[in-house]
C-alpha cells in the first residue's frame, strides 16, 4: 500500500511538472502580443539639427544625425511630432545605403510617447527597413508596434511640402505595420 501512494504521488508530481513545463514551453513570445490594430504613418523629415558626415574613399559616413520630423497618421496614438537620430554609410558610386538609428515620436492627441529603433538598407534589391518601437507614458504604456519602412522619392516628398512649415522637406518614410498591446 506504501509503494501504492508513493508511485501515485510521484505520478501526481510529474503531470504537474510536466503541465508547467509544457505551459512554460507554450509561451512564445510572439503569442504574448494581442494585436490591437494596423499601423500607417509618415514621418517627415522637416530639419537636421546636428550633423557629423565626412567622405572617405567614395563612402559618405554620417554618424549622430539628428533630425525633427513631423509624423502624419490617421490614428491619434501616433500623430505628432519627432525626433530621429541616425547614423549611415552611403557609397556615393551607387547609391548603397546601410542605415540604423533611433527615435521618439510625441502624439499630439494623447499621452504618451514612443521610443523605438529602425533599420534601412538601399541595395541592388531595393529598399528594406524595418522599426519597433514601445510606448511609454499612460496612454501608450503596454503598446508597441512593429512596422516595414519604405522611403520617400522626391515626387512624394512634394505633396508633404505643408508637413513642415512651408519648407521642403529633406526626407521622409513611409510606415506600414501593426500595434500590439502587451497583456498584463
Amino acid at each position: 500500500m506504501n509503494g501504492t501512494w508513493t508511485r501515485m504521488a510521484l505520478a501526481a508530481v510529474l503531470v504537474v511538472a510536466f503541465s508547467t513545463l509544457a505551459a512554460v514551453l507554450a509561451d512564445d513570445p510572439v503569442d504574448r502580443g494581442v494585436v490591437a490594430g494596423p499601423h500607417e504613418a509618415y514621418q517627415i523629415t522637416c530639419e537636421t539639427l546636428e550633423d557629423d558626415s565626412w567622405v572617405d574613399d567614395g563612402i559618405m559616413h554620417v554618424r549622430n544625425r539628428k533630425m525633427a520630423s513631423v509624423v502624419i497618421s490617421d490614428h491619434v496614438a501616433h500623430a505628432g511630432t519627432g525626433t530621429v537620430i541616425s547614423s549611415a554609410d552611403i557609397d556615393t558610386s551607387n547609391g548603397r545605403l546601410v542605415q540604423s538609428g533611433t527615435f521618439e515620436i510625441r502624439p499630439e492627441a494623447i499621452d504618451g510617447t514612443w521610443t523605438g529603433v529602425f533599420t534601412m538598407l538601399i541595395d541592388d534589391d531595393g529598399p528594406q527597413g524595418r522599426a519597433m518601437a514601445h510606448g511609454n507614458g499612460p496612454d501608450l504604456e503596454g503598446m508597441y508596434v512593429v512596422s516595414e519602412l519604405t522611403p520617400l522619392s522626391p515626387a512624394e516628398l512634394e505633396g508633404f511640402a505643408d508637413a513642415c512649415g512651408g519648407s521642403p522637406p529633406i526626407g521622409g518614410k513611409h510606415a506600414v505595420g501593426t500595434y500590439y498591446r502587451l497583456r498584463p
